[in-house]
């Protein structure tokens, strides 16, 4: 009875219960006809339970996921839930909900097998956390932040944020190369380290020279490339946001994603 106890703890698995009704707007164009428009609907899923490995070890897992029952193209719910590490093929809530239940079963699976090599010597909770998170949906542009946590023991746990741009008019993810003329473009190294959000990050670059990445987010004054731990710095620098100003880079970016995205 006691191994029972100290190998599962009673857990809680949380789903959202938010309702996801497509709401209908009549609204006026320029002709005065009526035209019924449909809302883009967000709704979410979340898992979250506890397991204890050992007197030791408890593992933990907490993760979310964004749900849009308003976007139908298969190729952009693809490209979205592959980010979050989704393997079903269907994306409505149930089996999202369902896929996130796989995910905290399989690293409970992991934890358990690993703890056999190496379990801590005092009390630990090793913990995997992640969610989605709308940043902007304007003009049918939509901007995703995945952003994670996690720990398995060691000297320090990990985090990251990694944001997407979505154009749900074309049905496309934007890339650096939909943006940049020429992202190997030697000058993108001075332009970068003199737009550090913070400054004294660069005093723990681990690299000589850094190029734009495809982790960005933008609006239509400015654009910001992010980096995470390890990616261009120290774990200590923490993720680095790198805000440039359109204005000054116009000359370096491609005509037609100005005029697409309406560029100041």
């Amino acid at each position: 009875m006691k191994n029972l106890i100290a190998i599962f703890s009673i857990g809680i698995i949380i789903v959202s219960c938010t309702k996801t009704e497509v709401k209908n707007i009549t609204v006026k164009n320029n002709s005065d006809t009526l035209v019924t428009k449909k809302t883009f609907v967000i709704d979410s899923v979340k898992v979250e339970d506890s397991l204890v490995i050992n007197k030791n070890l408890t593992t933990s897992f907490n993760k979310q996921l964004l749900v849009f029952p308003s976007i139908e193209n298969k190729l952009i719910l693809d490209s979205i839930y592959k980010e979050a590490l989704v393997e079903t093929k269907s994306y409505d809530k149930n089996s999202l909900q369902a896929d996130l239940t796989k995910q905290m079963q399989k690293s409970f699976a992991k934890t358990r097998e690993d703890s056999k090599e190496w379990s801590p010597e005092f009390k630990q909770t090793w913990d995997d956390t992640s969610a989605m998170k709308v940043i902007s949906h304007k003009d049918n542009i939509l901007t995703l932040l995945y952003s994670g946590s996690g720990y398995t023991g060691g000297a320090h746990g990990y985090y990251f944020g990694s944001y997407k741009v979505f154009d749900l008019n074309k049905n496309m993810v934007i890339n650096q190369n939909d943006i940049i003329k020429d992202p190997k473009d030697l000058a993108w190294d001075k332009i970068l380290k003199n737009h550090f959000d913070e400054p004294e990050q660069k005093e723990m670059l681990l690299e000589d020279k850094i190029s734009p990445n495809n982790n960005f987010y933008f609006d239509d004054k400015k654009i910001t490339f992010v980096y995470n731990q390890y990616e261009i710095t120290a774990y200590a620098a923490g993720v680095v946001y790198i805000t440039i100003n359109f204005s000054e880079i116009k000359n370096m970016l491609k005509p037609e994603f100005l005029t697409q995205y309406k560029i100041k």
